[in-house]
């Protein structure tokens, strides 16, 4: 490829006359220009296309041995429309001059040449082309900002120095709901629906609006302003709605994790508490007659426990800590033997709907959880519904392909199972309803609810690997609706059978090794074990339990420890009893959750997990049961 100067134009001669081509390259490149000589039309078309842009000047001979050089020219003038045309010719006739004026050239000069003549000609040619070539350019880099105008995503709005629209774009267009034209008889202050403010200081200056849309929703936009003329300003405006909404989302879900661990951790210790309390209180009624009135008392001290184990329960299914029991199962089922319960609760001024999708698919789910969802959400409608209504309680199978946001977080696509509940009542503020999942948010009278239920809901269904979504209108009605992972490539099994047995376990003769460092509790375990029969031999922490393994592990049965403790965990530590009697069995106690089971290497041994608070019966049973095999 040839190549010339950069600072130097190119220019093409074509003449078939070697004289004169060497004669006028030694003037043009006398005078600074970059000549390529060649003797006929098509070595003058192969030069043109070798170049690394058209030449700028073509000097060309009418007459060449090849073709003609009108051809030549109009062969040049589809490579570049810009190349200046300077034609040769031995022959200064009005025929000549009409040819070389019909295709456009700029001049026309007769041989011989004069230096002089070349020159002022070739000179006045660069300058045409020059003056060409940047309006070419100018008109290029117009056309270039107005694509990058029209589609850059934020508004972009130019306004002279007293605000008035003079263009805009199409995102614009589009964020005031106002065509292009109709933009520019207005100003940037009522596109923004509002005063300037800040933005009447000119350049260099970024303000947050609250803009109102087409629609009427409120968006928050932010507007930048930079000089772009003098006298002219370019405001960029950003809707900035749904990053606002994502922060706070964010922002949302973090406080809720941060209270959800608060819960999980307040509720472990209450946990401890209410198993000395239900325990002891068992005893004590175990101790007192029929006729003994205080019985009445401790029934009642028992009872209230029992509701107050009730309420961490419900922390923890907030914080999704909660030990679930998850098996494949059908959620029509679930409903199933929920209707008639749920019939009841609602009262017989709320009609009951249901809306079963046959072959749904199958979940991965606790169905006593689940069950408790179904109850929360049912309470939660009734009391909306204080006049009667409908309560609809829907199942569907439902593949989503993308991504779905709403209020509450973000919902993965794939296939889910869905379980819709909708009620006819008076529906939720929408300023309630970024609030409703929070612990103890409630808006019903002081001693009318817990604040809890839907805070349960949302922790159950989030530790199912769920999601759950809200849609109300005020005196309408309320929809939740409940996304549970479909259960791939499992099949439904067979309704496990339930014990209803409720007699206490026989008493026992084995010796078990009791670990727990809380020190109330040890000694009411020790307790009702020593009273039911067994030796017990107990330890607060790893440095006694080894020393009593060291001298008594070959007549124990039984290992009851606590998972979590301080310095060595229940794991650990009865990992190093095993390895030293691989035949001695295990139960766990725990005050705590899933997420600590899984943490503490124990989530495969939930059969062998006693979850706290629990009764003298459930304790002497469960451990009757692993003893004798039959757990």
């Amino acid at each position: 490829m040839q190549s010339s100067p950069t600072d130097a134009l190119p220019i093409l001669v074509v003449d078939d006359d070697d004289h004169m081509l060497r004669t006028i390259g030694d003037i043009l490149r006398f005078r600074g220009y970059a000549p390529i000589a060649v003797p006929s039309g098509r070595a003058g078309l192969a030069a043109a296309e070798q170049m690394s842009s058209p030449p700028a000047i073509a000097l060309v001979d009418l007459r060449l041995p090849d073709m003609d050089g009108i051809e030549l020219v109009s062969r040049l003038r589809a490579l570049s429309e810009l190349t200046e045309v300077v034609i040769l010719t031995g022959n200064a006739s009005l025929d000549s001059a009409v040819r070389a004026l019909r295709e456009q050239s700029y001049d026309y000069l007769v041989k011989p040449v004069q230096p002089d003549f070349l020159l002022r000609s070739i000179d006045r040619a660069a300058e045409r082309w020059r003056r060409k070539s940047a309006e070419v350019a100018a008109q290029e880099s117009r056309e270039r900002l107005r694509r990058m105008f029209d589609h850059v995503r934020d508004a972009l709005v130019i306004t002279d120095a007293t605000g008035h629209i003079l263009d805009a774009n199409p995102a614009a267009a589009a964020l005031a709901g106002v065509p292009i034209e109709g933009l520019r008889e207005r100003t940037i202050a009522g596109m923004l629906g509002t005063e300037l403010g800040p933005l009447a200081e000119g350049a260099g200056t970024r303000v947050e609006y609250e803009m109102r849309s087409p629609g009427g929703a409120a968006r928050v936009v932010e507007v930048q302003t930079d000089t772009f003329a003098p006298g002219m300003y370019v405001h960029t405006v950003r809707d900035l709605t749904e990053r606002r909404r994502l922060e706070e989302e964010l922002h949302q879900s973090r406080k809720m994790d941060a209270i959800g661990r608060l819960a999980g951790g307040v509720a472990h210790d209450i946990n401890n508490v209410l198993t000395a309390i239900l325990c002891y209180s068992e005893l004590l009624i175990n101790d007192l007659k029929e006729t003994d009135h205080r019985r009445a008392d401790v029934s009642e001290i028992r009872q209230a426990a029992r509701r107050a184990a009730a309420l961490t329960g419900q922390l923890l299914a907030f914080s999704r800590k909660q030990v679930l029991q998850p098996r494949v199962l059908d959620l029509n089922a679930v409903v199933d033997e929920m209707e008639r319960m749920l019939a009841r609760v609602i009262g017989e001024d709320i009609t009951l709907l249901r809306q079963s999708a046959p072959d749904l698919w199958p979940v991965r789910a606790d169905p006593g959880q689940l069950s408790q969802v179904l109850m929360n959400l049912a309470v939660n409608a009734r009391d909306a519904m204080p006049g009667g209504g409908r309560l609809t309680i829907e199942t569907a199978n439902t593949s989503l392909a993308q991504l779905r946001l709403h209020r509450h977080g973000v919902i993965e696509p794939g296939d889910y199972v869905l379980l819709r509940v909708t009620d006819s009542g008076a529906g939720i503020p929408d300023d309630v309803l970024a609030n409703i999942f929070e612990p103890f948010f409630t808006t019903k009278e002081r001693g009318k609810g817990t604040g809890l239920g839907l805070s349960t809901v949302y922790g159950i269904i989030a530790q199912s690997n769920g999601r759950i979504e809200v849609a109300s209108s005020v005196g309408v009605g309320t929809t939740f609706t409940i996304y549970l992972p479909r259960a791939k490539g499992e099949e439904l099994p067979p309704e496990p059978r339930r014990s209803t047995s409720t007699t206490a376990a026989e008493p026992g003769h084995e010796t078990i090794l009791l670990v727990e460092d809380e020190d109330m509790l040890r000694t009411l375990l020790v307790r009702i074990l020593t009273q039911q029969g067994y030796r017990v031999l107990a330890a607060s922490d790893a440095t006694e339990t080894l020393t009593l393994a060291r001298n008594h592990l070959a007549e124990v049965e039984l290992l009851v420890i606590d998972i979590v403790m301080p310095g060595m965990s229940g794991r650990e530590l009865a990992d190093r009893l095993v390895e030293m009697r691989p035949d001695i069995k295990v139960l766990y106690m725990t005050g705590y959750t899933d997420d600590a089971l899984v943490q503490y290497g124990v989530s495969d041994l939930r059969r062998s997990i006693l979850q706290k608070p629990f009764s003298n019966q459930t304790l002497t049973r469960k451990i009757r049961e692993i003893l004798d095999g039959t757990e």
